[in-house]
């Protein structure tokens, strides 16, 4: 099987598989897993439709199953399967439904190879499952030692989290569970396997600027439309104008209802995290930057300065770093008699300093 291909085999196989069992149960394992695209089908649609019990639906289903299972012998089904063990051992022995669509159809994650799938895992008896939980995906493996594997390193890095309120990367990840040496810490395969899985768990979470963390951390897995906005001016490293900070949130959740640019105004002006810079532009209270008009920054400038006197160029420069505004705003507040005493060579002081 070819990479080029190996979509259209999986599919022609599976499909041809199902075309020799006997009509009603090919209608059935159709039904119930939509291989004909008309939606998938309950057991009792499908008794209904048949005039039977929803038990006798699941009786024909799982004889349909164990029909499949003998067909494929003569399908080369092992190599499907085969190819699917290997996806699973590279992951660390644990699996998501996506992993394994994204490995047998080369990323497709379209319904009908979702559903193909689905089919294919029913008919590996080896292959086990585990339902969706509020700390992990559903999960398919062959030994549950690994599934164990993967609840440890959760409740590892879930009680790290919780001791000490602080994000982690992935570096302290790797060392944490892996719990000693730097050798250990190096192994290319573990890293694969501790990164696979992370991408099954659901406690700890990676946000958009790269930092992990507990998921019910507002700045990890945020919700709001500040937590959003924080996020977004994080990932940028720059001040925005809130529609930017708007069409940023839409673009980064684009799954999500969308942002409303005055809707994000109004929040940010709530919000003692950000700082109006300039007209309708926010910035982190984090990076430096500070409320108030422009002449309560020069001020501030001068009260923080071991100097009494300081040069205009100097002034403009560190209100910059609080404020975003026009170099000529910085002077002619610097005019203002009633604060400020102008010395020869542009030199300036507090008047009352």
């Amino acid at each position: 099987m070819t990479k080029d291909n190996k979509k259209e085999d999986i599919k022609k196989v599976i499909l041809n598989m199902v075309q020799e069992l006997p009509e009603r149960s090919k209608n059935t394992i159709e039904k119930r897993f939509n291989l004909d695209g008309k939606g998938l089908k309950t057991l009792d649609s499908i008794g209904k439709e048949y005039n039977i019990t929803r038990e006798r639906v699941r009786q024909i289903e799982r004889e349909a199953l164990t029909k499949l299972k003998k067909i494929g012998k003569n399908h080369n089904i092992t190599n499907i399967f085969q190819f699917i063990e290997n996806a699973i051992k590279k992951h660390g022995g644990v699996i998501s439904e996506d992993k394994i669509v994204t490995h047998l159809f080369e990323g497709k994650n379209e319904e009908i190879n979702k559903q193909i799938s689905l089919l294919i895992l029913s008919l590996d008896d080896r292959i086990k499952k585990e339902k969706e939980t509020k700390r992990h995906k559903k999960l398919y493996f062959y030994e549950r030692g690994n599934v164990e594997k993967l609840k440890d390193m959760i409740d590892i890095l879930e009680e790290h989290l919780c001791e000490n309120e602080k994000d982690i990367d992935f570096d302290n990840i790797i060392f944490l569970v892996s719990g000693v040496n730097k050798q250990e810490k190096d192994n290319n395969i573990f890293q694969e396997h501790v990164e696979s899985y992370l991408e099954l768990n659901k406690v700890i979470l990676k946000n958009i600027i790269g930092d992990w963390g507990h998921e019910k951390w507002p700045h990890i897995n945020p919700k709001s439309i500040r937590d959003k906005s924080y996020l977004a001016l994080k990932k940028n490293k720059n001040p925005l104008h809130f529609t930017k900070i708007t069409d940023s949130i839409n673009e980064i959740w684009k799954d999500k209802r969308r942002a409303n640019s005055q809707t994000v105004h109004n929040e940010l002006i709530k919000d003692k995290r950000f700082i109006l810079v300039g007209r309708g532009i926010y910035a982190l209270k984090e990076w430096g930057y500070r409320p108030g008009t422009v002449l309560d920054v020069i001020i501030e400038v001068f009260k923080e300065s071991s100097k009494e006197e300081i040069i205009q160029e100097d002034i403009i420069l560190e209100v910059l770093k609080k404020r975003k505004v026009k170099n000529n705003t910085i002077i002619l507040n610097l005019q203002n008699k009633d604060y400020f005493v102008k010395l020869p060579n542009k030199i300036y002081r507090l008047k009352n300093k």
